[in-house]
């Protein structure tokens, strides 16, 4: 008796709908990979940075709070975690911006950047849609669900 099994035997044991809502999962997070790449989605971070800068709205800001913890499990003085608060001044009024670093110590003066009105600041490390990122790896599934079950898949054996 011969117990091999090929590779188009273990391909014909699942559903077509299957295939197709991996192809679909696939095509979607290629098509999202591009568009984040040619800075098409997240990337309102980095436009506004590059409009604050072009337009001059920078400022000084001084440390003057910081402190550390030492991060779990190992804690260990290289994996650090710092929060440091500024200080600075927009408009006539003193506020504070507090800054989280991790490894190295923040330095004692940075620049921040502020949009039209001045309400809020921000440094130059902010960078994309932060934990809205995670939509990236979910839209491909929800694809291959919709297409599999408009192909009429149900999840029930055979």
């Amino acid at each position: 008796m011969n117990n091999e099994i090929s590779f188009m035997d273990v391909i014909n044991q699942f559903d077509p709908a299957v295939w197709w809502g991996a192809l679909a999962a696939l095509i979607t997070f290629i098509i999202e990979l591009v568009l984040l790449v040619k800075g098409v989605i997240f990337a309102s971070g980095d436009k506004k940075l590059a409009k604050a800068k072009k337009e001059g709205r920078m400022l000084r800001a001084t440390m003057v709070h910081c402190r550390y913890r030492n991060r779990k499990p190992d804690n260990k003085t290289i994996n650090r975690m710092y929060v440091a608060q500024y200080e600075y001044t927009l408009n006539g009024k003193t506020k504070t911006k507090q800054v989280v670093s991790t490894g190295v110590r923040p330095p004692h003066t940075i620049t921040l950047y502020y949009e039209n009105h001045g309400k809020k600041v921000f440094t130059d490390s902010i960078r994309g849609g932060g934990s809205l990122q995670l939509i990236i790896y979910i839209i491909p599934f929800v694809m291959a669900y919709f297409v599999m079950t408009a192909l009429g898949f149900t999840g029930k054996g055979v």
